[in-house]
């Protein structure tokens, strides 16, 4: 299938962070993108939940997220 550029705006610092998290595990921003898009059309949903928090609440709950995935085996995060 051919590809095509697609251009998006995001905040800089985000796409710094993520660029190094990514790195780190051997993928690229483009990977990463298309890995959302598949999932998201295999589940006909985004591939995580969208909610709308108050910021403390939702800092908790991301604290927590990722403390559990931490926590994880690698087969029990997928």
């Amino acid at each position: 299938m051919p590809k095509v550029n697609t251009c998006i705006s995001i905040d800089a610092d985000l796409k710094k962070e993520a660029q190094e998290l990514y790195a780190d595990l051997g993928l690229d921003l483009s990977t990463v993108v298309t890995l959302l898009l598949k999932e998201s059309l295999c589940v006909q949903w985004l591939p995580f939940r969208v909610t709308r928090k108050k910021p403390a609440e939702a800092s908790t709950k991301c604290e927590a997220y990722a403390e559990s995935l931490r926590k994880a085996q690698p087969w029990e995060t997928l």
